[in-house]
């Protein structure tokens, strides 16, 4: 399903993005973004929708050079995958 995956890629842009660093937060954000539409496409969850979702917003921001507004979506997006990975940890699908 992907879902650590693009965890990480959303954690990893989000911290370029803080770090200022533009290119590295859209590569990262770009990666995420296709393995969770990947992902909904194979098996729909509303998790990989919303990171997607987030992930495309925060795509569009970064390349207009709004990096306070791609902090914001990828903050959402991260927030939603990490409920979601917590979740399947507790059910003992993730380690």
């Amino acid at each position: 399903m992907h879902l650590v995956e693009v965890q990480k890629l959303s954690q990893q842009a989000l911290e370029a993005a803080k770090q200022g660093n533009k290119d590295a937060a859209l590569e990262s954000a770009k990666q995420g973004r296709k393995l969770a539409v990947q992902s909904y496409k194979e098996k729909s969850t509303m998790p990989m929708q919303v990171a997607s979702s987030s992930l495309k917003g925060a795509i569009g921001s970064l390349e207009s050079g709004n990096l306070p507004d791609a902090m914001t979506q990828l903050e959402h997006a991260l927030n939603k995958l990490n409920e979601e990975v917590d979740y399947y940890k507790k059910e003992g699908k993730l380690k």
